[in-house]
């Protein structure tokens, strides 16, 4: 298998900001690159909240940026939960594997 040309997938981006993560640093470790998605997880439901929130009091806001900021909030945390399935998954067959 050809790790170069996995590195070339991070141009790609991510879904849900999670393409936001340094990954094209080869330096940063696989728990950094997971703080930082689960920071941009953190900052989308922030601002989801927030905007859900000013327009719940009658700011002038949009509902269309209200519904993106929701939406993205939903996507991060959809992709959170199944990167964290995938870890999980990873680690209970390594444990199956034999010594």
């Amino acid at each position: 298998m050809d790790l170069k040309a996995l590195g070339s997938l991070t141009s790609l981006g991510g879904i849900g900001g999670l393409g936001n993560a340094k990954a094209a640093n080869p330096t940063t470790g696989f728990g950094e690159l997971v703080q930082q998605a689960i920071g941009n997880t953190m900052q989308a439901q922030k601002n989801a909240e927030s905007n859900t929130l000013a327009l719940a009091q009658g700011q002038d806001i949009p509902m269309q940026d209200v519904i993106q900021s929701v939406g993205k909030a939903e996507m991060t945390l959809q992709t959170m939960v199944a990167v964290r399935d995938r870890a999980v998954e990873a680690y209970l067959e390594i444990q199956r594997m034999p010594i």
